[in-house]
């Protein structure tokens, strides 16, 4: 795991860059946290990163907003907050945003945890101040390993956890 502070939304955007360029379909990356710690704004940016170009939406409402990458991936974000856990999740059409060629990231998994398959990298947010957060990112050594050394390089700050302040989702 690593822990690391984004003490700005450039920081944030320095974060999704990064993520956007190490990426590889197929992946699924979760991001949790509370309403207004920048997951949807990460997420777009991590999509303008890879080449989305036009509008990028919030899926607060529609639930899931489909894309297409510079390299022709499947780019899907879906945002399970309204979506209820049992029937709801049940029926939701979840390989239409899973398969080798997409990207799909997920805010508020928690609704799909029963059929949503392992993450890849999960990303967790938490406010510190009002312009900056906490973040714990899981994945296989080898990722974590590359997205340390690229943040660093960055200028990002790797912390331990309790300074990084309470991360939860």
């Amino acid at each position: 795991m690593l822990t690391f502070i984004l003490a700005s939304p450039a920081q944030t955007r320095k974060l999704a860059r990064v993520l956007a360029e190490l990426l590889r379909p197929p992946a699924i990356v979760t991001i949790e946290g509370d309403l207004g710690t920048g997951k949807t704004t990460l997420v777009r940016e991590i999509l303008r990163a890879r080449g989305v170009r036009g509008a990028i939406t919030s899926p607060s409402f529609t639930l899931a907003q489909s894309y297409r990458g510079r390299e022709a991936e499947e780019l899907h974000h879906l945002d399970l907050y309204r979506l209820g856990a049992g029937v709801d999740a049940d029926l939701f059409a979840w390989d239409d945003y899973l398969g080798p060629r997409a990207i799909t990231f997920v805010e508020w998994p928690a609704a799909g945890s029963e059929a949503l398959p392992a993450p890849d990298l999960r990303l967790e947010l938490a406010h510190r101040t009002r312009q900056s957060r906490g973040a714990r990112l899981h994945g296989e050594p080898p990722v974590e390993h590359a997205v340390f050394k690229h943040l660093v390089a960055q200028g990002i700050r790797m912390t331990s956890g309790a300074e990084a302040g309470e991360v939860r989702a």
